[in-house]
């Protein structure tokens, strides 16, 4: 049976948005027309809070198969350097900070973040490919120890 990729996207998108909104309090929904609205109307990414001012482009992203892996040392262009990439994009055409939410099947959710941690509490890997850098870290413990702040 053939696996209907946007039904997918959907699923996770909404797995995420419901982990979000569990652990900050905060009325998080996904974003019309999956981010394709224009920068002009400053949504761009998967989810956002509204009626707030979003400090972040969270861009979510879910898959079949594991991506930390060897390949992302041994490989040319890792398909999670070209996620990051499109969420670093979307994030400058936004003004906001970029955000990776992503998950395998059966995984748990794992997040990728450019700011330093503030925390040692907690897990995380450093990835620097060409000019990308950044972190990786399962979301809850990211939202446990890090305790970010995502709207004013």
């Amino acid at each position: 049976m053939a696996v209907d990729a946007r039904a997918k996207g959907a699923r996770t998108e909404t797995t995420v948005r419901d982990l979000l909104k569990k652990h900050t309090g905060l009325g998080w929904e996904r974003v019309p027309g999956s981010g394709a609205l224009d920068p002009k109307h400053l949504l761009k990414g998967d989810l956002y809070v509204p009626g707030r001012t979003n400090l972040w482009c969270l861009e979510v992203k879910g898959y079949e198969k594991d991506h930390l892996t060897s390949h992302l040392l041994t490989s040319k262009t890792p398909q999670l350097v070209e996620f990051w990439e499109q969420t670093v994009r979307q994030g400058q055409q936004v003004v906001k900070k970029p955000l990776l939410i992503f998950k395998f099947d059966r995984s748990k959710v794992f997040v990728a973040f450019n700011d330093m941690p503030n925390s040692q509490d907690y897990r995380c890997l450093y990835y620097k490919h060409e000019t990308h850098e950044f972190y990786i870290a399962l979301l809850e413990d990211w939202l446990k120890y890090e305790q970010p702040e995502f709207v004013t």
